[in-house]
């Protein structure tokens, strides 16, 4: 067995003798490098808020670019997930729920807020807005561990960074068409024009249709997005980039499907479908004995996204600049859906405002930031099993939900020597919830708590080589308390105390070979204390949130990446991630002790291959293959029967045609080649149960035209 004291102590001789570093992925970079010497190249980030070099970035960042995100068919952030180590990027919903090392939040409801936070364009996007499409993007970041003092509340688990493509100093147009089975369309269109020397506009529409995955029709797409932007720079140390977009959704909802029946002999089978297609919903012919409420069916979506925003640059002196990013955000989403045999309804809406100031340096000695931040939300949800019935029961109601912080926060780089560095890092925190609705036993409850955190950065960096850096860093994070929706009593407090982690990392970063060969490793350990946590059983109208007193997560994730010629690429990362319950005992006596939290695979290891192919002095012939192997993990703390997702193998393949004056691409691709049914957010219970899954698409296959003019 692997333990924590052999992973440290290996990831410490590694950084000692220079042959180990942290996890930073790179995909599809082009780069001077790419084309000149054939090396791997480089990504520019901004994880921590300053823009540097992904492989000078103490912290074990994945980086992937826009080129690769649409060569490789991901419009959206789940598909994200294949993309990086020790990660579930999952359906619930209209919801995609983030956990990164073990980290994260199940269940969208509105007493619970994601523990790992994604951002557009740094504003901090709410958990149903999470699934607006990807499209004309620079890169997405991806940044595990607890980011507390640059990113607060909601960074306990880590952050999800995708930055648009912003306006350019050039007229162009650009786009996308795809077709594949599902009976998809996509298609994205790009234009880009320069208004005078110093302004410049960018209008982006993206819009697809699908068929539904499901028998019924469920989860069929009808998703347009509209994109603007707008940059003026003075070319004097003032720049403002304004944005803004909206994605209107009209097709139809997802469906569970039950999970851990035999459909034959009705006995309990844990990787067992209730039909040989695993994606078909229905229950007819023999099954309909278990449609006691109907037939399942597809159900109409309703989702509404609206979200604007801006970042101003101004430049006080030569090494200083103030910063300061605005955003609005508006969600409104209802639909209907199926939980296997039980019909159920969600509604709920978001309002939101959040402001950032903040002020940089950089000096011969020092870097710093320093800033202030400011949110206020407003959220109103319903959630209701059997609706229309008369057994319609609450399964969540809130009909007010208002969340205000303030923060300050600061982190400072110092040069102890021209090879060795100090970081330090703080942020002072105050989050004050409000609540308001209705309990499952239908008695009005309220809440209204503020909670005040500080949380703390420490690390080194030392440069060991001459493409070779070490680090060290201790960091923590938190998540405000939450509620239970029903009312507090003196004897039954509504309280869920906040959720606290604490990292230990270090890891090396290495570039060998002329560039052409990166090795990294990070080693971590999490002391995660009163982990809010939650199962759902759809048998039961109330579902309490628990803290779990201590969960201890330890790992590596290691990554190879080899450029041996120009024409060839080669990927391998692995990650071990054990993740434990050390000391949680339910309020009723239930020990969860030794169990490993929800959605917690303890192995996940990816790899990918590309190869150029010159078909003449035109153009280009690109094959690329990828796979990832998962290890079982269960999506509930409880264990139960039906939630157990077994090993599983997910590959992808794509063959494109690149001109070689870049105008245009033509390629086909294929996803999940081997169909193979994963699941995403699964409940307890059903007709017949044990489990309820949200699934992972299945195989698909499709053309793609790419263009630009």
């Amino acid at each position: 067995m692997v333990t924590r004291s052999a992973i440290i102590f290996s990831a410490s001789l590694l950084a000692m003798t220079a042959h180990g570093t942290a996890f930073a992925q790179e995909t599809g970079a082009k780069s001077e490098a790419d084309t000149d010497q054939g090396g791997l190249g480089e990504i520019i980030v901004t994880a921590e808020k300053r823009a540097e070099n992904v492989q000078r970035t103490a912290a074990a960042v994945t980086a992937v670019t826009g080129e690769s995100l649409v060569e490789k068919g991901v419009v959206d952030l789940r598909a994200v997930q294949s993309l990086v180590p020790s990660a579930r990027f999952q359906q619930e919903g209209q919801s995609t729920q983030v956990f990164l090392r073990g980290v994260g939040a199940n269940l969208d409801f509105a007493n619970v807020e994601q523990v790992v936070s994604l951002n557009f364009n740094g504003v901090y996007i709410p958990r149903e807005g999470t699934s607006a499409p990807l499209f004309d993007i620079e890169r997405v970041e991806v940044l595990p561990g607890p980011q507390g003092t640059l990113y607060g509340r909601n960074a306990m688990g880590g952050t999800v960074n995708a930055s648009f493509v912003k306006p350019k100093r050039e007229a162009g147009f650009s786009g996308v068409l795809e077709a594949g089975n599902f009976d998809l369309f996509h298609g994205t269109a790009i234009a880009n024009a320069p208004l005078g020397e110093h302004l410049a506009a960018r209008i982006g529409v993206d819009y697809t249709h699908t068929s539904g995955y499901m028998t019924s029709g469920a989860e069929a797409k009808d998703d347009l997005a509209i994109r603007l932007g707008l940059l003026y720079d003075s070319n004097a140390g003032f720049d403002m980039y304004l944005w803004g977009y909206f994605v209107d959704k009209s097709g139809t909802a997802p469906n569970l499907v039950n999970k851990g029946t035999n459909p034959t002999t009705f006995a309990y089978d844990e990787n067992a479908f209730l039909r040989p297609n695993p994606w078909d919903d229905t229950r007819t012919g023999a099954l309909s004995a278990l449609a006691p409420f109907g037939q399942p069916k597809a159900e109409d979506l309703t989702y509404k996204n609206y979200v604007a925003g801006s970042e101003i640059n101004v430049d006080l002196s030569d090494n200083v600049t103030l910063t300061y990013i605005p955003s609005y955000f508006k969600l409104d989403l209802d639909y209907g859906y199926w939980l296997g045999g039980v019909p159920a309804y969600y509604e709920i809406g978001y309002k939101q405002t959040t402001h950032e100031l903040r002020l940089s340096g950089d000096s011969d000695a020092v870097k710093w930031i320093a800033g202030a931040y400011y949110y206020w939300m407003s959220v109103e949800q319903d959630v209701r099993v059997l609706p229309g019935t008369p057994f319609e029961g609450i399964y969540f109601n809130n009909n007010k939900g208002i969340k205000t912080g303030i923060a300050a926060f600061g982190q400072v780089t110092y040069n102890i020597s021209p090879s060795f560095r100090a970081i330090l890092g703080g942020r002072y925190s105050s989050d004050k919830a409000e609540a308001a609705g209705i309990s499952f036993m239908l008695q009005p409850y309220t809440f209204d708590r503020t909670f005040n955190r500080f949380d703390i950065k420490a690390g080194v960096e030392a440069d060991i080589g001459p493409a070779s850096m070490a680090y060290a860093t201790f960091q923590t994070g938190y998540a405000p308390g939450t509620y239970n929706p029903f009312p507090a009593t003196p004897g039954n407090d509504n309280l869920v105390k906040p959720a606290k982690l604490t990292s230990y990392t270090v890891g090396v970063k290495n570039r060998f070979l002329d560039d052409r060969l990166q090795l990294n490793l990070e080693a971590y350990y999490y002391d995660y204390r009163d982990l809010y946590i939650q199962a759902f059983d759809q048998s039961k109208l109330f579902n309490p949130i628990f803290n779990a007193a201590k969960v201890e997560i330890y790992g590596v994730q290691a990554d190879l990446k080899l450029k041996p010629t120009r024409a060839d690429t080669l990927s391998f990362s692995v990650s071990y991630n054990h993740a434990r319950n050390k000391d949680f005992i339910t309020p009723a006596g239930d020990n969860y002790n030794g169990l490993s939290p929800a959605y917690a695979a303890d192995w996940t290891v990816s790899a990918e291959y590309s190869r150029d192919f010159d078909i003449g002095s035109h153009g280009y012939l690109r094959a690329q293959a990828d796979a990832r192997f998962e290890s079982a993990f269960y999506a509930d703390f409880i264990h139960n029967l039906g939630t157990r997702q077994q090993p599983y193998v997910k590959a992808n393949a794509s063959l494109t045609y690149f001109a070689n004056n870049e105008r245009w691409n033509l390629g086909a691709w294929i996803k999940n080649i081997t169909n193979e049914p994963v699941i995403a957010a699964t409940a307890f219970a059903g007709i017949p149960g044990p489990g309820t899954a949200y699934l992972e698409a299945p195989r698909t296959y499709g053309v793609r035209l790419g263009f630009n003019f």
